[in-house]
């Protein structure tokens, strides 16, 4: 059990760094596992070019990483040995493998932090908002990812322990849920036919069921629909278009969930509406 525990999230972990180096162009990507001592060490890396990192120990406070741990927060620096919010007892290994700017992000699953997910570049670049709001969205689908392996093994573990519950899907299968969740919704407001148009918006909602937990804030069919085309990265204008609405009705609609979710950016009530179960 532990051994396929550890290969089920090693897979997740794997999945999500890939996918974050693909979608950001940010050379490096790391995780780094929080251990029982409260300790980090980075057990899984895409992009270095020394071993100064590999399965290094960051203890606890120390560096971008420790601090992330501490504060529960994002947390980014433009210049690594330079920055004064950070301690820098690791300043040697950031030298050796020539990183510059880093940012890292929690990855918490069921309100405990499991790790720290990273990205660094070689040069000096800073890394925008942007980036930092990618890396979020990333971490939000890796803890969702997590989560299921957790839901999964436990169900395995109890009485139901011989009941075959099939592969948990890698990120690459996790994005063509949401794509066709989307595309549902947008093809359910195209019907004027009311009694079709509800069984497509019951389709749309099985396919978050499985993660759905109590909604603080109720959010509007047409707030979804804003928000599902948001998740798959669309601006204001290609939401507008894609629901035949205006540019400025879409910014109305993200004002109000914004509101609601208690978000500060169109990422961040993306992020919220996958942990409330409102988004797959």
């Amino acid at each position: 059990m532990d051994i396929q525990r550890i290969k089920d999230d090693d897979e997740a972990i794997r999945a999500a760094l890939t996918a974050l180096k693909t979608k950001t162009g940010i050379p490096v990507t790391m995780y780094a596992t929080l251990l029982p001592d409260n300790r980090l060490q980075i057990t899984q890396w895409v992009g270095l070019r020394t071993p100064a990192l590999q399965n290094l120990m960051v203890d606890e406070g120390v560096g971008v990483g420790g601090r992330v741990v501490k504060t529960r927060r994002p947390v980014g620096v433009a210049d690594y040995t330079r920055a004064n919010i950070i301690s820098h007892e690791n300043d040697r290994y950031i030298q050796d493998e020539g990183l510059h700017s880093i940012a890292a992000v929690p990855v918490i699953v069921h309100r405990e932090i499991r790790g720290v997910l990273y990205v660094g570049v070689h040069s000096p670049v800073r890394l925008g908002d942007k980036v930092i709001e990618e890396v979020t969205m990333t971490s939000r689908m890796l803890e969702q990812d997590l989560a299921v392996n957790a839901a999964l093994r436990r169900v395995e573990g109890g009485k139901m322990g011989a009941v075959k519950t099939g592969r948990v899907m890698n990120g690459a299968e996790w994005e063509q849920v949401r794509s066709t969740h989307t595309k549902l919704r947008m093809l359910a407001n195209r019907l004027e036919e009311e009694s079709l148009r509800k069984e497509l918006e019951v389709l749309c909602d099985q396919l978050v069921t499985p993660v759905r937990i109590k909604q603080s804030a109720k959010l509007s069919a047409r707030e979804l629909d804003v928000l599902s085309c948001v998740a798959l990265g669309h601006t204001n204008v290609e939401a507008a278009e894609e629901m035949g609405i205006g540019a400025e009705t879409v910014k109305s609609y993200l004002r109000s969930v914004m509101r609601k979710l208690g978000a500060h950016t169109r990422y961040e009530a993306v992020n919220a509406a996958r942990r409330i179960g409102a988004l797959p």
